[in-house]
């Protein structure tokens, strides 16, 4: 922490400044020795501490039991959803019209052959992620991630810097109760799942790990990579769609890049339009789709985790065909979700504009930073036009708690909210159910006065629930 930061650190931090300028010290240390870090967008080459909390933040503790007991169900819903052609055609049919992005998905789905040109498996490394709804005391699911999970292993590193830097303020002779801050298991649960997705394979090959360029997150990948071949002995490539591209090929329908032969691809990109600047890149997505390597999403299981989906999945009798003997625990997770289209679509339009902050209007996208709030969702759905690319959420409204948070050496005490996710790994192979776990969970917190809350983006912090 520079003297600079100090200074700033004082004129937050009034009365307290040295008990948090040194916990926060502990925390940036124990983030550079444990590569809790990110890529220094200021020096190529270099990298920062990742924006960390420091000290876990309070969540119910059976909020958090019902979240992580609803994650296999989520996982298994996704992935049944993602085999019913009828139903995404159906539910994706407004988003594919009105979305170039979803549209050039589905094209690829269907030019890879649809249902009939998939791998008879598929591997999951998904996220559900949630905030707590204070009027009900109910963890509120905001969406479920298919694609580019991301922060398993950083996020596994936070919990036990929490963990140690509790340990540490202890005072001489006091005992200290860590029964409060679970133990997470994201990074081996994710590696584990990939692992397995592998052997299914028939053990051969390696595993591809397709990347951004310029990605800031990209040590949080590499703790994935090294975990899988530390514990598995499996190599992992790293590759940008373009790349892919320029130098991947299929040879009797084996996916090579290199000259190696490639049986599971793990998509860390490809969620944005951003990763798609020609068709070079599309045409790199295609491959990998047509290609007989193992996906980790198809892009059928990438399309299952559209908005879309997740609204249609919430309308009456929809769920309990997917799910009969989960639905009701699934429900009680369920947020207000509301369809644009049609006269339904008429009705959810008054519904928000009646009330603006009441509502959160969101597209076909990933990534943060794509949802419009309050005076935005009112212009744009005064606008008018056709609103089939969005949906309308119920705004979540969580309890606000002080946190004490440190980005680039720069001390914070502020009010916050935070969103929990949890991460499943899933592996099916052929129509057995072969692993279905809570896999570990992420808690990213962020200042009251934010709307979005994506970490790398630059909006929230790494931090970990304190069970109460």
């Amino acid at each position: 922490m520079t003297r600079d930061a100090r200074a700033r650190a004082g004129g937050v931090v009034r009365g307290t400044m040295d008990a948090d300028a040194a916990l926060a010290m502990e925390a940036v240390a124990y983030c550079g020795a444990r590569g809790i870090v990110l890529e220094d967008r200021d020096r190529p080459g270099g990298f920062v501490h990742a924006p960390v909390s420091c000290g876990p933040t309070v969540f119910p503790r059976e909020a958090f039991a019902l979240a992580a007991e609803a994650s296999t169900a989520f996982a298994e819903l996704y992935d049944a959803v993602s085999r019913d052609d009828a139903f995404l055609r159906d539910a994706l049919r407004g988003a594919i019209k009105n979305d170039s992005f979803t549209a050039s998905l589905w094209g690829v789905y269907e030019r890879s052959g649809g249902q009939d040109g998939r791998v008879k498996a598929e591997v999951g490394v998904l996220r559900s992620d949630y905030m707590l709804d204070a009027p009900s005391g109910l963890p509120l699911q905001v969406e479920v991630n298919t694609v580019s999970t991301s922060f398993m292993g950083l996020a596994t590193k936070v919990s036990e810097m929490h963990r140690y830097l509790a340990l540490l303020s202890a005072k001489d002779g006091e005992e200290v109760d860590l029964s409060g801050i679970p133990e997470n298991n994201a990074l081996a649960s994710a590696g584990d799942v990939l692992a397995a997705g592998w052997r299914a394979m028939g053990k051969r090959g390696k595993i591809m790990m397709v990347v951004q360029a310029g990605e800031r997150n990209v040590f949080d990948q590499r703790h994935v990579s090294q975990y899988i071949f530390e514990k598995h002995g499996v190599h992992t490539v790293r590759a940008t769609l373009a790349e892919v591209n320029a130098e991947g090929e299929l040879r009797d329908g084996a996916l090579t890049f290199r000259g190696d032969e490639i049986s599971l691809v793990y998509f860390r990109a490809g969620y944005t339009p951003a990763d798609y600047p020609t068709d070079g890149e599309w045409a790199a997505r295609l491959m990998i789709e047509r290609s007989n390597a193992l996906k980790s999403p198809s892009v059928a299981m990438h399309l299952a985790g559209s908005k879309k989906i997740q609204q249609k999945l919430a309308e009456p009798g929809v769920l309990e065909k997917f799910m009969p003997d989960r639905a009701e625990l699934m429900r009680k997770v369920f947020a207000g979700l509301y369809s644009l289209d049609g006269d339904e679509g008429a009705e959810a339009v008054k519904l928000a504009l009646a009330n603006p902050a009441a509502y959160v209007l969101k597209p076909q996208r990933e990534g943060g930073g794509n949802n419009l709030y309050s005076d935005a969702l009112r212009a744009r759905l005064e606008k008018g036009g056709d609103l089939g690319e969005f949906i309308l959420m119920q705004r979540i409204l969580p309890p606000a708690h002080e946190t004490l948070t440190v980005r680039a050496g720069e001390v914070l005490k502020i009010e916050t909210l935070s969103e929990l996710g949890i991460y499943g790994s899933y592996l099916r192979v052929g129509n057995e159910i072969v692993i279905n776990k809570h896999g570990g969970h992420l808690l990213r917190t962020k200042a009251a006065s934010s709307d979005e809350g994506g970490v790398a983006a630059g909006y929230a912090v790494l931090d970990s629930p304190l069970l109460v």
